[in-house]
């Protein structure tokens, strides 16, 4: 930035924050939910009544929120008039088709809404994209997870895809995304975080951050590095419960913030805080990271000296709930030094955590003085979004032509075929001849299911293998299996000479959805197995009893998926290999 922008940028800052009152500045704080693409008039109040500064974006259900998880009690929070407030997300829960010219549109309708308001600040779109597919599905070509191009040995590949998934998603209208993950994945049980990661060797993962984000950046998205200080070495899942970190925080700066480091010199501009605890590391007992102001002002800001913006994770996590009612864990989260909060549920819950804010500036809880330099520095990464200038808007007409475009093309088949892994072929399974009769336990992934269009949707593995052999049947089945499709998979067993078996072993992180028990009841049947897995760990895609086993870093990719088939029958001799513990 010249002298010119950086003067400029220094009096939008400026002039906006001696206008806005205190409900404004901390309605700026504010990323809500938008599970878009119907516009409801809960979400007009938020940004012309409440003054939000951003919305987490995405296609499918407002996914993350506690009342969308079934183990999850009644929602920790109290709010007056509950039953007769409208509740948006009713509406939103399943997926609405639309183009990605119709949900450009959309968002810049909502930006107009914004630039309408008194304070006339854009707003900011988030979105979370860490490989294989996450929220943001408007036609959008996928990429593998990021152990998946870590095993390419090409960290440069790590550039090509953050630029492809940026230059797609910016052309929707979002810039920010909830990722590079920075989190060292040392621990084999880890149920929510495995191949989101690069890798268990803080250099690999450090090499690939920084590649992911110069793409990223050069696309124009802000890039939030998560989850600080690292949520690797855990076997508990932070949307179900604290995490608890227990080494000291030699160990914890040696291992799991050296990334950290890195990436805040080479210009990181956001961080996204866990809901982890770490007793043994930092003062605070066992508080989630987020809430504990020696982890985010005394050890973020002030020994490791990052200066940008600190959102918290989504505030309905039991990480966070299982500590703090809802209101009183975002006032924590604030009072920390996190800067932005995120609560993706569209619920009536977010005006009591707006009212919850406001009150507790007034009553000088949160200072006025800590509020302003949150919004400042806000103020500062929407300057740098490019808000100050119509707001942010895009040519919807042009939102769909990144899919097609060949960089994007070439780089989502380049991805595929650099990271498909052989984990192992002991008994020589592989390629499978076309003489063999194979029957393909195939599940449903939940996003073949939810894009189901011709890029992506159920069956897929099995359309592409029949591209290479008439003699492949298949049994569907859904990714968290039922007793009956367990039973057709038996059936069809029972009923026919198969010379062997290819099933998927699909882990779902996000619902601990597992196929493990089923792979030991096709044993029983004695035929060879080909394992194909999305998560190459031995607790929850490929136990190592299986000899052959292939790793597929993006089952919702066309591309991946191809690449998987063509592994299969012998056209591609993959060269990705994972060095990573994995039992």
């Amino acid at each position: 930035m010249n002298l010119k922008d950086s003067e400029a940028k220094r009096k939008w800052v400026d002039d906006l924050m001696g206008k806005l009152t205190i409900e404004q500045k901390v309605g700026q704080l504010m990323v809500f939910g938008f599970a878009g693409p119907v516009i409801t008039p809960h979400v007009i109040e938020l940004i012309t009544k409440y003054h939000v500064g951003g919305f987490r974006i995405a296609q499918k259900f407002h996914g993350g929120s506690s009342e969308s998880r079934a183990s999850k009690g009644p929602k920790n929070f109290k709010l007056n008039n509950m039953d007769t407030y409208d509740r948006p997300s009713e509406l939103n829960s399943k997926r609405i088709a639309c183009t990605p010219e119709e949900y450009a549109q959309t968002l810049n309708t909502l930006r107009d809404y914004a630039l309408n308001r008194k304070d006339g600040i854009g707003l900011h779109f988030a979105f979370d994209q860490e490989g294989e597919g996450a929220d943001f599905l408007f036609n959008q070509r996928l990429f593998p997870y990021p152990m998946g191009l870590a095993a390419s040995g090409d960290p440069s590949l790590a550039y090509r895809v953050g630029l492809a998934s940026g230059k797609q998603a910016r052309a929707l209208g979002a810039n920010m995304i909830h990722s590079p993950v920075l989190d060292v994945n040392n621990n084999v049980l880890n149920p929510e975080i495995g191949p989101r990661s690069y890798s268990d060797k803080q250099e690999i993962v450090t090499k690939y951050a920084l590649e992911s984000l110069r793409g990223y950046s050069e696309a124009g998205i802000i890039c939030t590095g998560k989850h600080f200080p690292g949520r690797g070495d855990s076997d508990t899942d932070a949307h179900f419960g604290l995490p608890v970190y227990n080494k000291d925080k030699e160990t914890l700066m040696n291992l799991h913030v050296e990334p950290y480091k890195a990436m805040i010199n080479a210009g990181l501009p956001a961080i996204m805080a866990a809901f982890t605890a770490y007793p043994a590391a930092f003062d605070g007992g066992e508080i989630p990271g987020a809430t504990n102001k020696a982890i985010i002002t005394d050890f973020l800001r002030g020994e490791l000296g990052f200066q940008g913006v600190v959102t918290t994770d989504n505030v309905q996590m039991q990480g966070l709930l299982s500590k703090y009612e809802e209101g009183e864990a975002v006032l924590k989260c604030l009072q920390a030094g996190c800067d932005l909060v995120l609560f993706r549920s569209e619920s009536p819950a977010v005006i009591y955590i707006l009212e919850t804010i406001i009150q507790a500036v007034k009553d000088g809880k949160y200072s006025e003085e800590q509020l302003d330099q949150s919004v400042q520095r806000v103020l500062n990464m929407r300057w740098d979004m490019g808000l100050a200038e119509n707001g942010g808007k895009v040519d919807a007409t042009k939102a769909g032509e990144p899919f097609n475009d060949k960089f994007v093309v070439n780089t989502a088949k380049e991805a595929a075929d650099k990271t498909i892994t052989i984990l192992r072929d002991r008994d020589n399974l592989l390629p499978i001849g076309k003489d063999k009769k194979v029957l393909l336990v195939e599940q449903i992934h939940h996003f073949h299911s939810f894009i189901n269009n011709m890029y992506s949707h159920p069956g897929m593995l099995w359309e592409e293998m029949r591209k290479y052999s008439d003699n492949v049947a298949v049994s569907l089945i859904n990714e968290t299996y039922t007793e009956k499709d367990k039973a057709a998979v038996f059936e069809r067993l029972e009923e026919n000479d198969f010379d062997m078996i290819v099933t998927t072993s699909y882990y779902n992180y996000r619902s601990h959805g597992i196929m493990l028990p089923l792979l030991q009841e096709l044993k029983k049947y004695n035929k060879p197995i080909v394992i194909v897995t999305n998560n190459p760990y031995e607790n929850f895609g490929a136990p190592e009893e299986f000899p052959t086993a292939i790793t597929c870093f993006c089952p919702p990719g066309k591309e991946n998926i191809a690449a998987v088939a063509e592994t299969l029958f012998g056209k591609l001799k993959p060269t990705a290999k994972i060095d990573i513990k994995l039992k």
